[in-house]
């Protein structure tokens, strides 16, 4: 890899860190006043902070993120959304493991939504979604 790319690619993890951060503060800020504030399942809590964070994320990743990498067209955002499922799917996962299966508090299903969901999708965005 050429020392460009390599900057480049420096620079890609920061701002995805830098945005993920914000998307994933989004996500978490709709899930929790969902779930505070109403009687809604905790799954349907999840679904409203993806939705949220799906939008913004877009604009985001796209704009800032891979600014200068890849392609923004239709199919670049039909990748997105599909990149973006598993980020759901595995949010959901930990929504139902630390609070149906092992029966921990909420607050719990945040550290692996933070710390493990967002590292495992740089890499579909990078290479699939803005290739």
């Amino acid at each position: 890899m050429r020392v460009t790319a390599r900057r480049e690619m420096f620079w890609q993890i920061v701002r995805y860190g830098v945005n993920g951060t914000i998307v994933t503060a989004l996500y978490s800020a709709v899930l929790v006043t969902f779930d505070s504030w109403t009687r809604l399942p905790l799954q349907f809590c999840n679904f409203a902070g993806y939705i949220a964070a799906l939008t913004l994320g877009y604009f985001l990743h796209s704009r800032v993120t891979f600014r200068n990498h890849g392609s923004r067209d239709r199919s670049s955002q039909i990748r997105f959304v599909l990149a973006s499922l598993p980020s759901f799917a595995l949010n959901a996962f930990w929504a139902w493991l630390l609070t149906d299966a092992l029966k921990q508090p909420h607050w719990t299903i945040y550290l692996p939504i933070w710390f493990v969901t967002p590292a495992m999708i740089f890499a579909l965005n990078r290479w699939w979604v803005f290739k």
